[in-house]
């Protein structure tokens, strides 16, 4: 069952047309990655998705109700969470802190800095458990800003996943991260669809997309020109063409 449907979706800035009729969707608990050359409209396609921009047509579904001129919050508060390539973290707030923000924010009693923690215990315990699912629990009282890149982008993720949405976005998640830091990343993801988390990331890191991603759709010009599983991609030409710089064989 699709918890996210896209139907036919177009966007343009002027007279250039960005997105042009998309239509796709992704089930519950389903990881899926969308892929392209530089300039294809990835991100324009996430900033759509999550109300930044509203498109010229075309509808947007989630968990059924269609949010295509919600805003923002309107979608967060149905479920659609998203993170960015750019750092959107506290830097001088605790890593702790940082967690607690999240989850406030996804509850309606608002959230006083000056009470102590423990007036918080419920949440406090949440956060932890958030936070040693990426093994920074011990990190906990350290400033955001005083992490390594790899631990931010770490943060950054549980952060999205803490109003337990029904349907994540991401772009370029590992960006800057070391082999080691991106496989602790996809671990995580891995784990996301495993609490029924769907997951629509945008990446250039193929080994991500390949060992991570169950569905890819692969973007040209505004356009899905493929779809199908990892094995499927790398087997399309058309694919290995445009995307992979590969050229028929004789």
């Amino acid at each position: 069952m699709a918890i996210l449907t896209v139907e036919n979706i177009s966007f343009g800035y002027g007279g250039l047309q960005v997105l042009q009729g998309m239509t796709f969707h992704v089930k519950k608990g389903e990881k899926v990655a969308l892929i392209g050359p530089n300039g294809a409209g990835k991100t324009t396609v996430l900033n759509v998705l999550s109300g930044l921009l509203r498109p010229l047509a075309g509808k947007i579904e989630l968990a059924g109700h269609d949010i295509t001129g919600e805003p923002p919050h309107g979608r967060a508060s149905l479920g659609l969470s998203r993170s960015f390539q750019v750092s959107s973290l506290f830097p001088k707030m605790t890593v702790l802190s940082n967690v607690l923000l999240a989850l406030h924010g996804t509850q309606r009693n608002s959230y006083q800095m000056l009470r102590p923690i423990a007036a918080y215990r419920k949440n406090v315990e949440k956060a932890e458990e958030l936070l040693t699912s990426i093994d920074l629990l011990s990190k906990r009282e350290t400033l955001a800003r005083s992490l390594s890149h790899g631990e931010q982008r770490r943060l950054e993720l549980v952060l999205a996943l803490a109003s337990d949405p029904a349907v994540l976005l991401l772009d370029e998640p590992t960006a800057g991260l070391t082999s080691d830091e991106s496989s602790a990343l996809a671990e995580i993801l891995r784990s996301a669809s495993r609490k029924d988390v769907a997951v629509l990331f945008v990446a250039h890191d193929l080994d991500l997309v390949f060992t991570v991603a169950e569905r890819i759709l692969v973007l040209y010009y505004g356009e899905i020109i493929a779809e199908g599983t990892p094995e499927e991609i790398q087997r399309d030409q058309s694919v290995r063409e445009i995307y992979l710089g590969k050229t028929k064989s004789a």
